[in-house]
C-alpha cells in the first residue's frame, strides 16, 4: 500500500528543527561527508555536532555544502552515526541553547508542577487539506498543518516584552530556516503567530505558569499514487 499520510513524519522533522537538528538518510561511513533530505538549515564555517542514541557527540565545522543533500566537514567523522539510531546533525550551540525539551501532541501533554521545566516547546499536528481542485487522478496537494508552542516563564507578564519576542524570533527564524523541513515536504512556512493564545489561559487555570506564544506552520507535499 502507498504511504499517502506524512503528519509524523513532518511532526519529527519540525521538532529536530526546533533543536537545531536535521536527520542523516545514510549512516555516517568514516569519510568527512554526511548526507541529509535537506541542509538547508546549515551554512560554511558554521559549528556542527553529530549526535544519535548511542554516542557521544563528535564536533566539526562545516567546509562545504553540494547540492541540497551533502554537507561536507572539516575532517573525517570518527564515530559510528546510524540512522537506526536516529542520527542528526546539529548546530552547535543550538539557536535555542535553554530550551528544556520538546514534545510532540497537544499542550495538554504538560506535566503538572514541579515536574514543568521551560521553555519547551509543543508541536500539535493540526489539519491536511487536499484540495480537490488541485488534483488529478495520480496527483494530488497536501497542505499539513502545525501548531507550535513556545512555553516560557512570563517575563514581568508581558508576552509582548522585548525578551519573550527576541526568543520567539529565533524559533520563527528557525522554522523559516529550511523551507523543506528536512526533506519532510517541499514547501513549508509559517504562516501565523499568536502572542496571547488560548492554551495560556488554559495552562494557567491548571495553576501552570507559564506564557506561550502560537506559531502556525504549513507543510505542503505534492504526492502522486504511481
Amino acid at each position: 500500500m502507498v504511504d499517502l499520510f506524512h503528519h509524523n513524519e513532518i511532526a519529527r522533522a519540525v521538532r529536530l528543527l526546533c533543536q537545531s537538528s536535521v536527520a542523516l538518510t545514510e549512516d555516517t561511513d568514516g569519510t568527512d561527508t554526511v548526507w541529509m533530505a535537506s541542509n538547508e538549515l546549515f551554512a560554511v564555517n558554521d559549528t556542527v555536532e553529530l549526535v544519535d542514541d548511542d554516542s557521544s557527540p563528535e564536533q566539526h565545522q562545516v567546509i562545504d555544502k553540494v547540492g541540497l543533500s551533502k554537507v561536507q566537514l572539516d575532517g573525517a567523522v570518527t564515530g559510528s552515526f546510524t540512522v537506526a539510531n536516529n542520527a542528526v546533525l546539529r548546530l552547535s550551540p543550538p539557536v535555542l541553547p535553554d530550551l528544556k525539551w520538546v514534545g510532540q501532541g497537544s499542550p495538554e501533554i504538560m506535566p503538572q508542577p514541579p515536574d514543568v521545566q521551560f521553555p519547551a516547546i509543543i508541536v500539535q499536528p493540526a489539519t491536511l487539506n487536499q484540495p480537490f481542485g488541485d488534483g488529478t487522478n495520480r496527483n494530488f496537494r497536501q497542505d499539513y498543518h502545525y501548531l507550535v508552542y513556545y512555553l516560557h516563564r512570563p517575563a514581568g507578564g508581558d508576552p509582548r516584552s522585548p525578551q519573550t519576542l527576541a526568543e520567539v524570533g529565533k524559533l520563527f527564524n528557525l522554522l523559516m530556516s529550511d523551507m523543506y523541513l528536512g526533506g519532510s515536504c517541499w514547501y513549508s512556512q509559517v504562516i501565523r503567530l499568536e502572542p496571547t493564545p488560548v492554551v495560556q489561559k488554559q495552562l494557567r487555570q491548571r495553576d501552570i505558569p507559564v506564557s506561550v506564544v502560537e506559531l502556525e506552520l504549513v507543510a505542503r507535499r505534492l504526492e502522486t499514487t504511481g
